[in-house]
């Protein structure tokens, strides 16, 4: 072989090797996760930032007071970075994860492809949904975080478990402690009496709600017609929900013994375990009344404008919902309080066994024989109870006029009407078995009976006349 041809041959080799040098250089080279933009004083990895500069794995973002880093990442994720904040990045798999150090990030998925972020052991999964995009808010300081859903998919996963944040709902996040907030486990049910359903946050339909069901933060339990249910709650508690009733559970945090119920309408019967922690609280809220309990029996009758507080065993703390309106009174074992919507509550007074007594066998759920109160004997004679139980049947038909009416979606004046005649009927029963629970005579206790229907069957014939198209016109039916 010339020597010339050797020559050519060794170039044609060395080229090769370099070619093949480059590419390789090149295939290794880190991939960018995005980009960045800066407000103020921005620093990766403690060096000054400046706007449009690439973002690595292993990058450590660091914002100054009243500064902004906005991180642009490739998942058509933006993550906002708020004064005195800090992220790291990384990737797991072929997704970027951004880890929160400390400060507030703004979050924003415009794809479909999901955004993480850790903090606090904890991964928040936002995720764009039928083609609009998810937003939340993360803050962390210390040793505790908080999670807010603007909008979206936001999820929130710790330790094998997960579960959905509704928008605009929060949830808190502690070091050593599994996430608090909606979808977190409150209890479970230990006796039913059908029909109830629930409705778990963020969901738009209600299932049947069954024995052993388990009962989360926000699940708006409701019971229908005759059904009843019982929880166990997880500090020992028990909440019986009675019939024709709509409860939800907001907050259950045992270990730190705070509990924040809504009953939005009907009874509800607690029996609370003694609160010893420092901060605990148990705390049940109508449409016009907030009562505290710290470890206590008692019966709440939940109306639209009426709120009646019965106290068994223990004591209670009763005030108006509207902080405007002073005045709370404290209700003891035996004694009741009624919260009207716009007044503080009514002066205590003594309840009487036999009203007390109704109370309890209106929220039992079939769990164990009605608790009987000591010294409690029927003391209306036969006619009182037939009065009483002419207007219960009068009382349940306006309910079911009420809600037939919103269940066939009627709307404006018409439903409030049905509505108020709901509430009548429901305060009028409940008057009824006032009177039959004391020593007044059968006549008085039917010339009630009698008034009180005639007032409810009022209500009702007014909502007839608004819904009849030969009545005034009141554009609610065509």
């Amino acid at each position: 072989m010339s020597n010339r041809r050797i020559t050519l041959t060794v170039t044609a080799v060395l080229i090769l090797v370099s070619v093949k040098g480059i590419c390789a250089e090149r295939q290794n080279a880190p991939q960018p996760l995005g980009f960045l933009a800066t407000r103020g004083d921005v620093w990766i990895d403690k060096q000054a930032a400046l706007p449009g500069t690439a973002l690595f794995v292993g990058d450590i973002v660091t914002t100054g007071k009243d500064s902004a880093a906005v991180i642009n990442l490739q998942s058509a994720t933006v993550a906002t970075l708020i004064g005195n904040g800090e992220v790291a990045l990384s990737r797991d798999g072929g997704s970027s994860v951004v880890n929160l150090k400390k400060g507030t990030l703004a979050v924003r998925n415009e794809s479909r492809q999901p955004s993480r972020i850790d903090v606090l052991g904890a991964s928040v999964v936002v995720q764009a949904e039928g083609g609009f995009p998810a937003m939340c808010r993360i803050a962390y300081a210390g040793r505790a975080a908080g999670v807010w859903a603007q909008r979206g998919r936001v999820e929130i996963r710790s330790k094998g478990a997960s579960f959905i944040l509704a928008p605009g709902k929060s949830a808190r996040l502690e070091a050593g402690r599994p996430p608090q907030g909606p979808g977190q486990l409150a209890g479970k049910v230990s006796n039913a009496i059908p029909e109830e359903t629930v409705q778990h946050p963020g969901q738009t339909t209600e299932v049947p709600l069954k024995l052993n069901d388990a009962v989360n933060w926000e699940d708006l339990v409701r019971t229908l017609r005759a059904g009843r249910v019982r929880i166990a709650l997880l500090d020992g508690s028990f909440l019986n929900v009675g019939a024709r009733s709509v409860m939800k559970i907001t907050k259950h945090d045992a270990q730190s013994q705070q509990t924040e119920i809504e009953l939005q309408l009907g009874r509800l019967r607690g029996e609370v375990v003694k609160i010893t922690k420092s901060g605990g609280s148990f705390q049940v809220r109508t449409q016009t009344a907030v009562i505290g309990v710290v470890g206590t029996t008692f019966v709440i009758e939940a109306f639209r404008n009426l709120t009646r507080v019965f106290c068994v065993e223990g004591a209670l703390t009763v005030q108006n919902i509207n902080p405007a309106i002073v005045g709370q009174v404290t209700v003891h074992a035996g004694e009741f309080t009624s919260v009207p919507r716009a007044a503080p509550p009514t002066g205590v007074a003594r309840a009487t066994a036999a009203r007390m007594q109704s109370g309890l066998a209106q929220t039992n759920a079939g769990e164990t024989p009605v608790p009987q109160l000591p010294g409690v004997q029927p003391t209306a004679p036969a006619q009182a109870a037939g009065a009483g139980a002419q207007a219960s049947t009068t009382a349940t038909s306006a309910v079911t006029a009420a809600e037939g009416a919103v269940s066939a979606g009627l709307s404006g004046g018409a439903v409030s009407a049905l509505g108020d005649a709901a509430d009548l009927a429901g305060q009028t029963n409940a008057s009824l078995e006032d009177a039959a629970a004391t020593n007044q005579s059968a006549a008085d206790a039917a010339a009630g009976a009698a008034e009180a229907a005639a007032d409810v069957n009022a209500g009702i014939q007014t909502v007839i006349e608004q819904l009849s198209p030969s009545g005034p016109g009141c554009g609610c039916l065509p």
